[in-house]
Order: C-alpha cells, then structure tokens, then sequence
C-alpha cells in the first residue's frame, strides 16, 4: 500500500507540474490507502507487540501485581479498540451515501479501513486479554 500511495503521489506531481494536468482521484486514493494502511498495520503491529510501550516499572513489580496491571492494560486496550471499531461503524453508516468526486466511489470505504482495522485490533486484544488471564491463572496454580 505504501509504495502504491507514494507511486500515485508520484504520479500526481508528473501531471501536475509537468504535464499541467492534475489528476482528479490521486490525493483521494492516496488518502485512502493511507487509512487502510495506517489501520491494517496497526493490528498488525499489536498483534507483534511492536507498538510504542513503556514497561519498566511494570517489570519492577512483584509477579502478582504484574499479572495484575497485564490484565488491566489488556482491558482498557480492548475497551478502546472496542469504541474505535464501533465508532468507525457509525462513520461507515453515515458515510455509505456519500460519494468521493475524484474516485466516484462511495466515501464509506475510506472509513472500512478503519472498520476492518479496529475489527482486528478487537480481536487482536481479546487474545492479549486471555493470555494475560492464563498467565494469571498460571501465576495461581504456582502458588497453590
């Protein structure tokens, strides 16, 4: 997607500045893809553990309590994944009937990235939330 987008920007210079005819769908698409792939990669990012965390002080905590603030931040995670997908389903309904000038397609498939996107970091979350849950579990057993 991303070499896609940067060959339509890419493209949109060419027939801009040098052929002084502008492309009508080139920022459009380019937009487009930009969500989907912005979307898309970050279940995907999730899904690897590659995003952005700051878990020192968690490390520092006592087993229980880290099992414990696991599963909290698998919680609060899932809640927010949940609203964005939800969220982006609302946009899609009231999108649907809207058309995109350039592209003349609807304008709710822009936001089906974000709809798919969030579908998979929901599920992506779920799982994080049910291994923090074993790990619990586990944790438990241990002691027993």
């Amino acid at each position: 997607m991303l070499l896609a987008m940067t060959g339509v920007m890419f493209a949109q210079i060419i027939w801009r500045y040098l052929l002084q005819s502008p492309l009508v769908w080139s920022e459009e698409l380019a937009l487009l893809l930009m969500v989907w792939m912005t979307f898309l990669g970050s279940a995907l990012m999730l899904e690897r553990k590659e995003h952005v965390a700051i878990d020192l002080l968690v490390e520092w905590l006592p087993p229980a309590l880290n099992r414990a603030t696991q599963i909290v931040g698998a919680l609060v995670v899932l809640a927010f994944n949940l609203a964005l997908t939800y969220g982006a389903l609302l946009i899609v309904e009231t999108a649907k009937e809207s058309i995109m000038p350039g592209l003349k397609i609807s304008s709710a498939w822009q936001y089906m990235g974000v709809l798919i996107g969030g579908g998979l970091l929901v599920l992506v979350s779920i799982e994080a939330l049910l291994r923090a849950l074993r790990g619990a579990a586990a944790t438990q057993e241990k002691r027993s």
